[in-house]
């Protein structure tokens, strides 16, 4: 297996009647049905609570997208693979399939009016910052929903970036808005030496101890909570991290971050990006799953404005490595001076 193998799930999340088809079966129970022992038809309406005409339907609708084998109740070779990534594919099925209405009924107002458009876009009721500071319910509720999908493409995308870049030489890793600190995790996993701090909002730093709890390598993750009112990162790391965070900020604070992840870091420390870059519209390229990732389209900048500011901190060996998976992606390392 390589770090991009689960990339075949794209193939599933092409077109929207296919994706929504699917998201139903998986709703249902019909692919947990599938994956038991085969039944016949009658047997399989049953267990699922369906009528005839309806599974007949759905039945239809996934051999066309090549969920099934043929004419029987068989799940195909090339969806069984897929199937080994199905936290990543059912995230962003229900992802797709939350924001779509965005599209359908606000895409003039994406392309016309950007501030309109973030007014009343659901993408944005989503992902409510200001909802992660006090623990109630519905704000816990919500800050998990957001987070289910941030973790599930962080940990396919991290693995893609732990093949780019080595960490084995690092010792002290601050992870910057590391979310539930899915990426922390899989650096960990991979190197026994390392500990590291994620750096995020209060209540994704509750959350995310509740997701590494039953981890082997948690005992080498804190958390650490940052405060409404911008303060100083935790310091004395040799490597300072912003996974798919940067994105998240204009370009004055983004500049703000990289000042503080400069004032963390050790001498002869890293600093490393690993972000989308700029959307590339290519024939066919862009699907119905990649819509969520569509609609921020303003927020992805080119490596240069990263590296501009890297440079005007004096930064040393500043580096830039394209990385294509779902869309591309650019990792972006630079050393603090000694």
């Amino acid at each position: 297996m390589t770090t991009r193998d689960y990339l075949c799930i794209d193939a599933y999340l092409g077109d929207m009647v296919g994706a929504r088809a699917l998201a139903s079966a998986f709703e249902i129970g019909l692919i947990d049905r599938m994956l038991e022992a085969p039944s016949d038809l009658a047997a399989v309406q049953a267990d699922v609570q369906i009528d005839a005409a309806g599974l007949d339907l759905l039945l239809g609708m996934l051999r066309a997208h090549r969920v099934l084998d043929g004419d029987d109740l068989r799940l195909s070779a090339d969806f069984m693979a897929a199937l080994a990534y199905r936290d990543l594919l059912e995230a962003k099925l229900q992802f797709a399939n939350l924001v779509a209405p965005d599209f359908l009924h606000l895409f003039t107002a994406l392309l016309m009016a950007p501030q309109q458009f973030k007014e009343q876009a659901r993408l944005f009721n989503l992902f409510s910052y200001q909802r992660c500071f006090e623990a109630t319910p519905d704000n816990l509720a919500q800050t998990a929903r957001w987070m289910r999908l941030t973790t599930a493409l962080t940990k396919y995308e991290a693995q893609a970036c732990l093949s780019e870049h080595d960490f084995s030489g690092y010792r002290r890793m601050l992870d910057v808005g590391g979310n539930s600190g899915e990426f922390a995790l899989r650096a960990c996993r991979a190197h026994p030496g390392l500990q590291a701090t994620v750096f995020d909002l209060p209540l994704v730093c509750d959350i995310g101890r509740a997701h590494l709890a039953s981890a082997p390598e948690a005992a080498r993750i804190s958390f650490v909570k940052a405060p409404i009112e911008p303060v100083a990162l935790p310091a004395g790391h040799d490597l300072v991290t912003f996974k798919s965070m940067l994105h998240d900020w204009p370009d004055a604070e983004m500049a703000t971050f990289l000042r503080r992840a400069h004032a963390a870091l050790t001498p002869g420390g890293t600093l490393m990006i690993f972000e989308r870059g700029q959307l590339q519209i290519d024939a066919g390229q862009l699907g119905y799953g990649q819509l969520p990732l569509m609609l921020f389209f303003r927020s992805y900048r080119a490596p240069q404005a990263y590296c501009a500011q890297l440079q005007s901190l004096e930064f040393d060996d500043i580096t830039v490595r394209q990385v294509q998976l779902d869309m591309p992606f650019i990792l972006i390392t630079a050393v603090k001076r000694a």
